[in-house]
């Protein structure tokens, strides 16, 4: 009677590759959790600029939404803390239009679209953003999971008059 021995290296093998794809998939989980601009984090910077930001600036900005392939180019004049100059994609917009731009106004935008995602029942997204020293935003982005819904802001450093 013989007996064959049966190589169980393969098995040990695959355990170890089942374990390390556990480990990595954990381990990007909780770096991207960790990368989410929290409310916490967004209230702080807008505290920092309501306090510390420049009342008279230039700001120059681009909006990337959903798919587009070009972004809108922004350029804000603000004087006193009041709007008084907007260019979109290179033409003067209405004074009417003037309210809505402005870095206090993109941060009532993007204050609405975290109450938004806080509501019950809404799709999770992801948020990211990094303001500077002032509480300026620089880069904020947004995307609502399972959707094509997407939108990403650049601001270049502001020019303070």
């Amino acid at each position: 009677m013989s007996t064959t021995r049966r190589n169980a290296g393969w098995a040990f093998y695959f355990g170890i590759v089942f374990a390390l794809a556990i480990i990595a998939t954990a381990t990007l989980i909780a770096f991207n959790v960790k990368q989410q601009l929290t409310t916490e984090q967004f209230e702080a910077a807008h505290k920092k600029w309501q306090e510390k930001g420049p009342k008279s600036y230039v700001m120059v900005y681009r909006t990337l939404k959903n798919d587009e392939q070009n972004p809108d180019h922004f350029v804000v004049k603000v004087r006193n803390g009041k709007t008084y100059e907007v260019l979109a994609n290179g033409l003067p917009l209405p004074e009417d239009r003037f309210t809505y731009y402005g870095m206090n106004r993109l941060y009532d935008d993007l204050e609405r679209f975290m109450e938004q995602d806080a509501e019950k029942d809404r799709p999770k997204v992801f948020t990211r953003g990094l303001f500077d020293q002032q509480g300026a935003i620089r880069w904020y982005v947004r995307r609502v999971m399972g959707s094509r819904e997407r939108v990403e802001i650049n601001v270049e450093p502001l020019d303070v008059k």
